[in-house]
């Protein structure tokens, strides 16, 4: 049983820091994402994809963080 919880906590550590990684790029060019309408400006997909990704990985992170005996 306690071998699966820190299996399970290792996992989400290692997934919270690949959505951590994905969420750089995302923040430094949202451009790469398709907007709804050029006028309106970059606060629609491309910027909201970055903040989503941001939040599950730290999310993630502390979660696995907390399931570890430091």
């Amino acid at each position: 049983m306690m071998d699966r919880m820190k299996k399970s906590s290792k996992y989400s550590i290692i997934t919270g820091i690949i959505f951590l990684i994905i969420s750089i790029p995302t923040f430094l060019d949202y451009n790469m994402f398709p907007r709804y309408n050029a006028n309106i400006g970059p606060h629609q997909l491309g910027s909201w994809i970055p903040f989503f990704f941001s939040f599950v990985g730290f999310i993630l992170l502390i979660m696995g963080f907390g399931q570890e005996d430091l």
